[in-house]
């Protein structure tokens, strides 16, 4: 899982050189920011990986609402300035609260389900989805629909872990899949997305010559990047579509598109196997984690990184549409960077940390008549405490 990461880490810097160079040698200027980033990102995963997790798990809904509270802010900023207030400025940073607040409604979300019943009931259901619609609201006036479009994924992933019903969670994909076009016919009534995400909204729907002239050309031209590669790739710093210029954001969202219009099909399966490698860890986590905690908090990071790994590559292929959103590790996006290696950072605290968790199969009979706290073993949301009697 830390292999995947840093491996993936390394793609993003050279990349980041090859679609910024500009004739510069190694690294360009905006590497070698990335290259700085990584390594803020690799502190801050150590220190995540050696902190107790649980210490997490108490701290919580105080992280969630600090967040929250910050964006809060940020659309109070933006509603009297006008305008686009993603980003706070720092020095000679900017950073993106969004990005963090995957980190704190995944926290949030497990604090909350992780020893309650009642998400098998309807009515159960209001708390983590408030809980998400929250944030989701939040990040989506700011505006940044990719962003916004990650967190349903995670809770539908992290409800089922916890054991919702099945028709349950079908109803609420319906929902989440049903939400986009809704807010796209409701834009007039309610301004919930802006004329340029709907633009590419329509591009994605109507592919037609006069499309892929005007709101379709980025989708055009990252398809003809992508296509342009073959097997094995024009070369590093050899891609027509990076050289030239044709392909907007190429260093930022677009950047697969260079990477599989350079290495071609093979260097980005590899990319691609990367991505699942990591995932299949951090699942791997989840499920030998008996701590109902930490098992739900793997499981929302897991789902987070392929859901926007999923999306970002999606994107750039036209399966899915252009929402805007990094590509996790490899975009020129210092928050999403420092983010992910955090996320990391957890993961491995949760995989290498042993927390007694006491279940009925541990128990032989002859030792069932002690009075001892039980845990049973059933699903994480599921696990509820008594005192065992004879």
């Amino acid at each position: 899982m830390l292999g995947s990461a840093l491996a993936l880490t390394v793609v993003g810097v050279l990349f980041v050189h090859s679609t910024t160079a500009d004739g510069e040698p190694f690294p360009s200027l905006s590497a070698r920011g990335q290259m700085v980033k990584a390594a803020i990102a690799l502190v801050g995963l150590l220190i995540a990986s050696r902190m107790e997790y649980l210490w997490l798990e108490k701290r919580a809904y105080m992280i969630y609402c600090l967040v929250a509270v910050v964006l809060l802010g940020m659309l109070g900023v933006k509603a009297a300035s006008g305008g686009i207030n993603r980003f706070i400025s720092l020095y000679v940073f900017q950073v993106q609260p969004s990005e963090l607040m995957k980190i704190g409604l995944v926290l949030a979300l497990s604090r909350y389900l992780r020893f309650r019943e009642d998400q098998r009931q309807v009515q159960g259901l209001l708390g983590p989805f408030t809980l998400t619609l929250v944030p989701m609201a939040l990040v989506l006036f700011q505006p940044n629909l990719g962003l916004s479009l990650m967190f349903p994924p995670v809770l539908i992933a992290m409800l089922f872990v916890a054991g919702a019903k099945p028709r349950h969670l079908f109803f609420a994909v319906l929902l989440g899949v049903l939400l986009l076009p809704a807010a796209y016919f409701l834009s007039g009534v309610v301004p919930l997305l802006k004329g340029y995400q709907k633009d590419r909204l329509e591009s994605f729907v109507k592919r037609d010559s006069t499309s892929l002239r005007n709101q379709g050309y980025q989708l055009r031209q990252s398809i003809i990047a992508v296509s342009s590669g073959g097997v094995t790739g024009q070369g590093f710093q050899e891609g027509t579509q990076n050289v030239l210029g044709h392909l907007p954001e190429k260093h930022t969202d677009f950047i697969f598109s260079i990477i599989a219009e350079e290495l071609g099909f093979v260097g980005a399966s590899i990319l691609v196997a990367l991505y699942l490698t990591l995932i299949w860890g951090t699942l791997r986590v989840a499920t030998f984690t008996r701590e109902p905690f930490g098992r739900l908090v793997a499981t929302g990071i897991a789902v987070g990184f392929g859901a926007q790994a999923f999306e970002n590559i999606g994107m750039t292929l036209g399966l899915t549409p252009i929402t805007g959103i990094a590509l996790p590790f490899v975009s020129l996006a210092g928050s999403n960077l420092v983010a992910s290696h955090l996320a990391i950072g957890i993961v491995l605290s949760i995989a290498s940390r042993h927390v007694p968790v006491v279940a009925t199969r541990d128990l032989s009979p002859r030792e069932r008549k002690r009075l001892l706290l039980l845990h049973d073993d059933r699903a994480a949301g599921l696990i509820s405490t008594r005192w065992a009697v004879d």
